[in-house]
């Protein structure tokens, strides 16, 4: 087994309240008027477009980890 299902579980509940939380951030941001500060809101949108990149690949990796598992418990059967 490559990770058991509860560290598997608590990693994935994990990211996704991040995620959500990113998400949320967005939100926020898109409300606010362009004309306050461009800079600082251009610094935030290119910060959370890194996060989301960022979240990308560790979905991709949880992906790949529950495929490994699942690979090795039908190999173990």
């Amino acid at each position: 087994m490559v990770i058991d299902n509860e560290s598997f579980t608590q990693l994935a509940i994990h990211i996704r309240r991040a995620s959500d939380g990113l998400l949320s951030a967005a939100k926020e941001v898109a409300e606010v008027p362009p004309s306050k500060n461009e800079d600082e809101l251009a610094r935030a949108v290119d910060a959370m477009l890194e996060m989301n990149r960022e979240f990308v690949v560790l979905e991709r990796l949880l992906r790949a980890i529950w495929e490994a598992n699942r690979s090795e418990k039908t190999l173990a059967n």
